[in-house]
């Protein structure tokens, strides 16, 4: 039973990889015309699915381990702590491809618009531009731990009512 639940996940994984990597592949190349609107919008929902059969998904697998409160408490820090540091990762990474955005448009029409660059990659998701942005390895793995995060979120949440039954000391 237990290899199915794991079978599961990688596959629910590996679709989600697969819908990131897609949406990646949709945004134009740097110093091209973009055309109107997103079409990676469309993938939030797909991704929402997967999201959330991940989280149910890892609940599962976790549901009889034992865990101490303390460990339980590091787990949630560290995630937590890798999702900040890769949320920075992220600005850092924009930081680069508005500069490869202002190497390409010089390249192209000889001159680089910052005012131009800048409204192409600060309409977050409505922009086709943004496209690597939120859909890359990086945001791919914050997911996949987002996902963890709730599931131990989940068992703290456990632990704290079962303590305060008094039914359990290290679930």
């Amino acid at each position: 039973m237990k290899m199915r639940r794991f079978a599961a996940l990688i596959i629910i994984a590996l679709a989600a990889l697969g819908v990131v990597l897609f949406g990646n592949m949709m945004t134009p190349r740097p110093g091209s015309s973009s055309g109107n609107g997103n079409p990676a919008i469309l993938l939030l929902i797909p991704l929402g699915i997967l999201f959330l059969m991940l989280v149910y998904q890892w609940i599962r697998i976790f549901k009889d381990l034992k865990m101490p409160f303390s460990w339980l408490s590091l787990m949630i820090l560290a995630l937590a702590g890798y999702i900040l540091a890769g949320y920075v990762y992220q600005l850092h990474r924009l930081e680069i491809y508005r500069e490869i955005l202002a190497e390409a448009f010089q390249l192209r029409w000889g001159q680089t618009d910052g005012d131009h660059i800048e409204s192409i990659t600060s309409g977050g998701l409505l922009s086709i531009h943004m496209n690597n942005q939120f859909f890359n390895w990086n945001t791919y793995f914050m997911m996949i731990a987002f996902s963890l995060l709730l599931c131990f979120l989940y068992k703290l949440i456990q632990h704290i009512m079962n303590r305060r039954q008094g039914t359990s000391a290290d679930n």
